[in-house]
């Protein structure tokens, strides 16, 4: 999992805001219905006060991740919630239908410990969240199977099945990658968090020494700061074993 000492799989409770006010459509973890309902009712709040964390699930505007949030008699818990926008099949509330949609949240509910990776994760979080929620952009097609689904994809994420890429630009600052086709970059910094190894990408054959050793710290930060030094570095310019280590992974690298 995303922190050794967490135990549990993060659990999903998945709201609407219905004609008649939130209605809870999916919900596999521990909390009864009237706990998940006040915890949905308090995050309600949260996002009301921040209506600029609404995003839209069509590229637009990824949702902003709200959160911590307490979970109601629940100490040990915490939840992130992501809030965003459907588009509406029908509506007997005038200003849901003037509007044309409605608010969804997802709330992914962690053991506390895990808060922390989780928060440092928001730069993977919401766009990877947005790119396999394309199916929910409209309210018809938001059912419990398709819930499950997201929630299924969001936990490949979370337990760290899925790697995280970063591209380092030329001032040094990183460019977290999603998807499976990258956009063109002399360096990646491919993290595979299962096997806790960050594989250091050189494209470019006539990189100078300055250049390598910029990368080699941007690289040492980044272990630091976002992994705890828990990952091992190994540099790879051999073009064969990046393809043989990309295609592993299902990666692919767009043409220059």
């Amino acid at each position: 999992m995303i922190n050794p000492n967490v135990t549990k799989e993060p659990a999903l409770v998945f709201s609407i805001f219905k004609d008649y006010g939130p209605e809870i459509l999916f919900n596999n973890s521990e909390l009864d219905e009237n706990t998940a309902l006040t915890l949905v009712m308090s995050g309600m709040t949260i996002v009301e006060m921040d209506k600029s964390s609404i995003g839209r699930l069509d590229g637009t505007k990824n949702p902003k991740m709200l959160g911590p949030i307490p979970v109601p008699d629940h100490e040990q818990l915490k939840a992130i919630a992501i809030p965003f926008e459907t588009e509406i099949t029908s509506s007997s509330d005038e200003r849901i239908a003037a509007a044309g949609h409605r608010l969804c949240v997802a709330y992914f509910i962690f053991e506390g410990v895990a808060v922390r990776e989780v928060l440092d994760s928001y730069g993977l979080i919401e766009p990877y969240f947005t790119l396999i929620g394309r199916s929910m952009q409209k309210e018809s097609n938001i059912e419990p199977s398709s819930i499950k689904q997201l929630y299924t994809r969001m936990i490949d994420m979370f337990s760290g099945k899925i790697p995280r890429i970063f591209a380092i630009n030329s001032d040094s600052s990183l460019k977290e990658m999603i998807g499976k086709r990258l956009e063109y970059a002399d360096t990646y910094l491919l993290c595979d968090i299962d096997k806790k190894i960050m594989y250091i990408l050189l494209y470019n054959p006539s990189m100078d020494v300055w250049r390598r050793r910029e990368i080699n710290r941007v690289a040492n930060e980044l272990n630091l700061n976002m992994f705890k030094r828990s990952m091992r570095i190994k540099t790879i310019e051999d073009v064969k074993e990046m393809v043989r280590i990309l295609e592993i992974l299902n990666i692919e690298i767009a043409p220059v």
